[in-house]
């Protein structure tokens, strides 16, 4: 009761009423009836058209004037470039029935099967209303797996291939599958109809693939009538069930749906609800952003991924705006753009990677590019050049998402600095110095937490994350696997107690979020600085400061408040994997270029290590780069037993630059720096910083 309680306070009342009704509507079979199962051939698609036109001739008046035009002679250029040979592999593969799942997982068929994940070799009922199937907790497991393939995004490879080739096989290929989809999925009924994003994200690749593909032999009259059926069943569901994104997922999901129905709305305006799906599509596209996105340009999931996918949406729409002549509102635009800010600033600058943070569930919904899916610079270009008509990257190997959305008509390069910076409403801090930057996390949840990891630590060398955030692995995994890449035991922070910083009540819902405050941030010419803490432990503190300049990290742990007899655990989780002690107190990590890092841990207190690596007993050392997937990973844990107010110092330094680090009298010494650290309990952990 304690704990429904606590999701109400947190999530608010009217997510509760909403949310309950809707419970009941479904255990009724009241929402059923709302969406009855049907079969294609009793739709009359010509008493759903304004105009009295054969499909293919007001689908090519669309296509003309109302959709993304692709400057083929620049495509075709830049082929070598932008590695579209890996594109036909990738085409080619998919003609084979080998499809990639979350861009890291091979899979084979013999014959395709919507139904079926690969994961656990299971299948998800075919012929039940999607009202009656559960997506955590069925025997099918993880449903991802299964709405992976139904989203249609192995499209955009076709099309692309198609596009460098004019090799019919892929028209073919992708007609094929659209009619094996229809003819196995009848509406209303299996698991790919339960979620509105997975159905709008299905009609934007069907959309692209449309136009691509519609001039080809392949593209019969037959083919059209069947595709636009479908296409408007989709449109019309997600419309009607808009509601449960709006009221009660509350994140991308309303993004995606809003983006699919302005989609239909826009490019097949002779649909006779096409207006209302246009206008509602483009009201909610704008309100959500305006609230999803922070005012420093943060977003509301905590995750990195998850803002990629919210910068695809918008970018898809913001464009699809300006070649129809329907703009979008400023402060809207000045929204969107701040959100791309952001990620650019949190981005690694040579591979185009980002902290691994947040929930990532593999997530990329218009993968026009041959660049690897921990690169967001495709995305950000795209989005950057379509609100500004300028480059965010130099680099033309990532522009191939702008050619075909049209943008790539400016090549000038206006990008901003990437400097150290304080983002205050979503509770991120960016210390850099050079090609060295540190991700710091500090703040009081006022929307839905993804992931117990308050004041946890990111740490990079050009493109080398040192240390890393474990990511997500999979939403439907273990107790304890979920427990691990959720909480606090995978993040570079301090745990106490063997407890998370929050009370996981589910796999999506965590109670009592964490309150936070940041004490300071400062940035000069020598370095940068951060404070903060946090108070996820009841009566218990825990302060961090971060100190960054060139070849030198360190931070300083804290334990404050009302201490008992309290077990400390520092974890460390390195990106890089070779590590090794060189004393009791110290590790070196190389680097592949060669370069060595030295990490040295500091404690008046008596502290014990371990290094785990691909544990299963305790789980520790794991890291997950992509969904589904997990791979061993060191990860440092240093204990102690407290029963006072206490300090824990990590120093991490370019071994090669720096070889003494030295603590006595409260002062800090790594080479010729020094550090001050004020008494345990003062207002700040630094005295004075030498700047």
């Amino acid at each position: 009761m304690k704990a429904k309680i606590e999701v109400v306070k947190n999530m608010g009342i009217s997510w509760t009423m909403y949310r309950a009704k809707y419970e009941i509507e479904k255990k009724l079979g009241l929402l059923k009836k709302q969406y009855p199962a049907f079969s294609y051939s009793n739709l009359d698609l010509y008493s759903k058209l304004t105009i009295d036109k054969p499909i293919k001739e007001l689908l090519k008046g669309s296509f003309n004037k109302r959709f993304f035009q692709l400057d083929y002679e620049m495509l075709l250029a830049s082929k070598e470039v932008l590695n579209l040979d890996k594109a036909i592999q990738e085409a080619d593969d998919i003609l084979e029935k080998k499809f990639n799942y979350f861009s890291k997982h091979p899979i084979s068929f013999e014959n395709i099967d919507w139904h079926y994940s690969p994961f656990t070799k299971k299948k998800s009922p075919e012929n039940q209303h999607w009202t009656e199937i559960g997506d955590l907790s069925s025997d099918f497991g993880d449903i991802k797996w299964i709405w992976e393939l139904s989203r249609f995004t192995f499209v955009y490879p076709l099309c692309r291939a198609y596009v460098v080739t004019r090799d019919e096989k892929y028209a073919m290929a992708f007609w094929k599958m659209v009619e094996d989809f229809i003819d196995h999925n009848p509406p209303e009924l299996g698991a790919n109809y339960k979620c509105g994003q997975e159905m709008s994200l299905r009609v934007m690749a069907w959309t692209f693939g449309l136009n691509v593909f519609l001039e080809s032999p392949s593209t019969t009259d037959n083919r059209l009538e069947l595709m636009m059926k479908a296409i408007y069943h989709h449109a019309n569901h997600v419309e009607k069930h808009f509601d449960f994104a709006l009221k009660s997922v509350k994140n991308n999901h309303s993004l995606s749906e809003a983006a699919g129905m302005y989609t239909v709305g826009m490019v097949f305006p002779f649909f006779d609800l096409s207006k209302k799906w246009a206008e509602k599509g483009k009201k909610y596209i704008q309100s959500e952003a305006m609230w999803q996105i922070y005012e420093d340009g943060s977003y509301i999931q905590h995750s990195f991924n998850y803002q990629r996918l919210a910068i695809q949406d918008l970018t898809w729409v913001v464009r699809l705006g300006q070649l129809n002549g329907d703009r979008f509102e400023e402060t809207f635009i000045q929204k969107f753009k701040k959100a791309i800010e952001f990620m650019y600033q949190m981005q690694e600058s040579c591979t185009g990677k980002l902290p691994n943070y947040g929930m990532n569930d593999g997530a990329y919904i218009h993968p026009f590019t041959s660049q690897e899916y921990l690169d967001h610079r495709p995305v950000l270009q795209a989005a950057w050049k379509t609100l500004t008509g300028n480059r965010l990257y130099q680099e033309q190997e990532v522009d191939e998402l702008a050619i075909w959305l049209g943008v790539n008509n400016d090549n000038s390069y206006k990008a901003p600095a990437k400097e150290s910076k304080l983002y205050q409403d979503g509770g991120y801090a960016i210390l850099r110095d050079s090609e060295q930057f540190a991700m710091i996390r500090c703040a009081t949840y006022k929307h839905r937490p993804a992931q117990a990891d308050m004041l946890h630590v990111d740490f990079w060398d050009g493109h080398h994350n040192i240390l890393a955030d474990a990511g997500t692995f999979s939403y439907n995994t273990s107790q304890e696997g979920l427990l691990y890449f959720n909480g606090t035991a995978s993040h570079n922070t301090v745990m106490l107690n063997n407890r998370d910083q929050m009370t996981k009540a589910s796999r999506f819902i965590w109670l009592n979020w964490t309150k936070s405050k940041i004490n300071q941030f400062c940035n000069t010419k020598k370095g940068s600085y951060f404070e903060g803490e946090h108070y996820g432990y009841g009566s218990l503190t825990h302060r961090r400061a971060v100190y960054q300049s060139e070849d030198i990290l360190v931070v300083v742990d804290d334990i404050l408040g009302d201490i008992q007899k309290e077990r400390v655990s520092l974890s460390w989780l390195f990106g890089i994997h070779n590590v090794n002690k060189t004393s009791e107190s110290a590790w070196d990590i190389t680097l592949p270029n060669g370069d060595v890092w030295e990490m040295s841990v500091i404690s008046s207190n008596d502290i014990s290590n371990n290094m785990y690596v691909g544990s299963d007993n305790p789980v520790a050392g794991w890291r997950s780069l992509y969904y589904g997937d997990k791979e061993p990973s060191p990860q440092l844990i240093i204990e102690s037993e407290i029963t006072s107010k206490s300090r824990f110092i990590t120093v991490l330094h370019k071994k090669t630059q720096y070889n003494d680090v030295i603590l006595k009298d409260s002062k800090l010494s790594i080479g010729s720096l020094k550090l001050e650290l004020l008494p345990l309990g003062s207002n700040t952990v630094f005295k004075y910083l030498e700047m």
